[in-house]
């Protein structure tokens, strides 16, 4: 390796692992890994990356701003040439691209120019979309607007939880950069502008999570799936407790409640949540508060009959038009957080 140029691999997340992991055993692993330090651990899908780099025998920093000087120190010190960005909440600095031979590519789960900005994996599935793609794109310091290397398109089924589309995302992203390392660092890589419609996915936060049961069962689901692991989860409040819905079911064939109401779902107390248009939620597991997941028969609290808390209008008004039910207010306006809730990222 030593008459190949260096890279430097960034993540902070589990969806760069298997990219890392798969770099490793092609025999191209990289100079150094730059992570998370330990204080960014409630961004969702964070990993402390400190076991695969040691399995590897990798040299590895935490950092939480790549602008820092000891970024940029450690990069000149193991004269790296590229910067490999998989899964970094922030854009790496264009003085800090400008002083690297290869500059940075990055790696964008969702079909530039469509899907730029944050949260892509949830908006994907709460925009209902039943294709996207994984892009790897040259960095130029702005919002995903670099020049594209490859995608790599695949299909969305309707009932896809972000947890699956989680897995699906990491693994395009594995082959996709063991497939291009050597081109990178070579310089040969594919650069086309992007073209077309760009449209920019706004952050989500927590409290966008919030349900309302008067949205009908598809939107209900939709937001459920959206949100499911590693993302805080969709979740209402009942008695003044944050119940977190886990993807289930949408039964539209037990009738009776009104919006919000727990009505009996099935045999052995199973039991769901009316949505506005009378389909039944059913989820296949909850939490209470910060708890552990939690089997929904074993909790007497929800007896058929009960009803949810129904959320102020004020936590359920969007920033702009979206079809999704629980939207708050977007980064100009005001958003009302739920304490101890972890941020979409």
């Amino acid at each position: 390796m030593e008459d190949r140029l260096r890279y430097c691999y960034v993540s902070g997340l589990s969806l760069g692992v298997p990219a890392l992991e798969e770099l490793c055993a092609q025999g191209r692993p990289p100079s150094l890994v730059v992570s998370y330090p330990a204080e960014l651990a409630h961004r969702s899908g964070y990993v402390d990356y400190e076991a695969v780099t040691r399995r590897h025998d990798l040299e590895h920093l935490r950092a939480s701003d790549l602008g820092s000087d000891e970024v940029r120190d450690a990069l000149a010190v193991r004269g790296v040439a590229l910067l490999v960005v998989a899964g970094w909440s922030s854009p790496v600095p264009e003085r800090l691209l400008a002083a690297l031979p290869r500059g940075g590519v990055g790696l964008h789960p969702a079909p530039l120019p469509v899907g730029r900005g944050r949260a892509p994996i949830p908006w994907t599935i709460l925009r209902d979309m039943r294709a996207s793609a994984v892009t790897l794109l040259h960095l130029d310091g702005g919002g995903d607007t670099g020049d594209i290397i490859d995608q790599a398109w695949f299909d969305v089924e309707p009932d896809i939880t972000a947890t699956g589309l989680y897995d699906r995302v990491a693994r395009r992203q594995a082959e996709m950069l063991a497939a291009r390392i050597d081109d990178l660092l070579a310089g040969t890589a594919p650069r086309r502008p992007q073209r077309g419609h760009a449209s920019v996915w706004p952050r989500r936060r927590p409290s966008d999570g919030r349900i309302d049961f008067t949205a009908s069962g598809r939107d209900v689901d939709r937001l459920v799936r959206a949100l499911a692991d590693p993302y805080p989860g969709a979740f209402a409040m009942f008695g003044g407790s944050r119940i977190t819905l886990c993807p289930g079911m949408l039964d539209e064939g037990v009738r009776g409640g009104a919006p919000g109401e727990v009505v009996s779902a099935g045999p052995g107390r199973v039991w769901g949540v009316t949505c506005g248009d009378g389909a039944v939620f059913v989820p296949a597991a909850i939490r209470v508060d910060e708890g552990v997941r939690a089997d929904p028969t074993s909790l007497a609290m929800f007896r058929p009959g009960a009803f949810f808390d129904e959320p102020s209008p004020h936590s359920l008004t969007p920033a702009r038009p979206v079809p999704v039910p629980g939207q708050a207010p977007g980064p100009d306006g005001p958003v009302k957080e739920v304490p101890g809730a972890r941020a979409v990222r």
